[in-house]
């Protein structure tokens, strides 16, 4: 008698036309495909969405089998097509935002959502040519988008030119090569601001003397031209009394948290690695900072024997909250604000950064040698800090080197034609010793 067949659950099989497919690709993002038409050959077009998640790439796929649904395929295509949004989407999230901070992450993909997606979403890599390119960054700069953005998104696209597209064989040449950004005069212009004035300066300088918290702070600043990361996360093991030096190991940085859709879910503070490796430095500082730390921690162990909070031991925080706790980047930039207020400050474009700028720019206006300035701000190229302060230097120097000049050309004249200006030899050909020798831990800022 034959047997009985059990019930056998039927498998699922290959999805239906038009419902697209989901997979994760080996470097744990998703992927979604569908057929959106065919080409005049006969082979399928494929359209592609990326994500972090299952659930992000699988709206992204509906909308594409909705469009397909009411709209038909796509009746015309030319052959191999690329779609240029896509594969920058794919390269970004694949090689770029790996290997970067989640505060630039954030930057870079509001740049893709709001610039590059809109002028590029609907075009093919071989439509993104040269002038469309430039008729792109007319179009940022007459939008009155900052020249620092509109340089990032440059960098940005030329990255993946270069390192992807160009690759790949898609391209034979990279267009952002000889695109030209238009300079905003008001750009150029704010450059002139980075920095105080020697006049507002001593303003600054004179009514911190009325805060107590706020007065080391900035001092500290202004005189070592640490970045806020950087003074947030030091600590007093960090700050040697006896060599009066201080260490830059870590730093304070935003981490921010995206959903799914790619906006921001969470932003915290954590202390991690400086911003270069370069930005790991140790120097001799000045003796003004020192005498301010030495003050600012006899009022911390004041407030010690009042509170019974740990302020000054080796680990830590040098400028924590009242609690003893890290202090945060909106805190110190609200305490900033509240004394630009209440000193009528306001109008002069100062900010944290402000005070590192001035420390940069006081070393440049005595001629300091920008390597050593370089060091000092921990750049990662000298060509970092010349670009910066290129205005600084040019004024500096200029009126000193046009006197030089005069005293070098006074020593090639015949006797009876040279005036009374001294001439001072071939030394008087060198205006500036860049090449000097210099020890960085014997750098004193008394002048200062």
């Amino acid at each position: 008698m034959p047997r009985k067949l059990k019930n056998i659950e039927k498998k699922t099989g290959r999805r239906g036309n038009n419902e697209g497919s989901i997979y994760q690709r080996k470097d744990g993002r998703w992927c979604a495909q569908v057929t959106v038409g065919y080409r005049d050959n006969g082979k399928a077009i494929i359209k592609y969405a990326y994500g972090s998640s299952r659930q992000e790439v699988a709206k992204k796929l509906a909308k594409f089998t909705n469009e397909v649904f009411e709209n038909g395929y796509t009746a015309f295509a030319p052959s191999d097509t690329k779609m240029f949004y896509p594969m920058l989407e794919d390269w970004f999230f694949t090689f770029k935002e790996p290997v970067i901070g989640s505060a630039t992450s954030e930057k870079l993909r509001n740049f893709i959502k709001n610039h590059i997606k809109p002028e590029f979403g609907n075009l093919e890599v071989h439509q993104v040519d040269l002038f469309r390119l430039q008729r792109f960054f007319n179009g940022l700069s007459k939008k009155g988008i900052c020249l620092q953005s509109i340089k990032h998104i440059k960098q940005l696209l030329n990255q993946f030119f270069e390192q992807y597209l160009m690759k790949q064989g898609l391209v034979k040449e990279n267009p952002l090569e000889s695109v030209k950004i238009r300079s905003n005069e008001r750009d150029d212009n704010d450059r002139d601001n980075l920095a105080l004035s020697p006049e507002l300066r001593t303003v600054v300088l004179s009514k911190l003397e009325a805060e107590p918290v706020l007065k080391p702070i900035l001092t500290v600043f202004m005189l070592t031209g640490m970045r806020p990361g950087e003074l947030i996360a030091l600590k007093w093991r960090d700050v040697d009394f006896e060599k009066s030096s201080i260490s830059i190991r870590l730093a304070a940085s935003r981490e921010i948290e995206f959903d799914d859709d790619g906006n921001v879910k969470e932003r915290r503070q954590i202390i991690s690695n400086t911003k270069t490796v370069l930005s790991v430095r140790s120097f001799k500082t000045a003796d003004n900072v020192m005498l301010c730390l030495q003050d600012w921690m006899d009022y911390l162990k004041q407030q010690e024997a009042k509170t019974g909070i740990d302020f000054t031991s080796a680990d830590c925080y040098v400028f924590s909250t009242r609690k003893g706790e890290m202090r945060g980047y909106s805190g110190l930039r609200s305490m900033l604000g509240r004394f630009l207020v209440n000193n009528n400050l306001e109008g002069y474009g100062i900010n944290l950064y402000t005070f590192r700028h001035t420390f940069a720019t006081m070393l440049l206006e005595e001629r300091e040698n920008p390597k050593i300035v370089s060091e000092l701000m921990g750049h990662s190229k000298v060509l970092t800090t010349l670009s910066i302060y290129s205005h600084v230097i040019s004024k500096s120097v200029y009126e000193s080197t046009a006197k030089t000049l005069d005293r070098a050309y006074q020593c090639l004249l015949p006797e009876k034609e040279k005036t009374d200006k001294p001439c001072t030899g071939s030394s008087a050909l060198i205006p500036l010793q860049i090449d000097r020798s210099f020890d960085s831990n014997s750098l004193n800022f008394r002048q200062f």
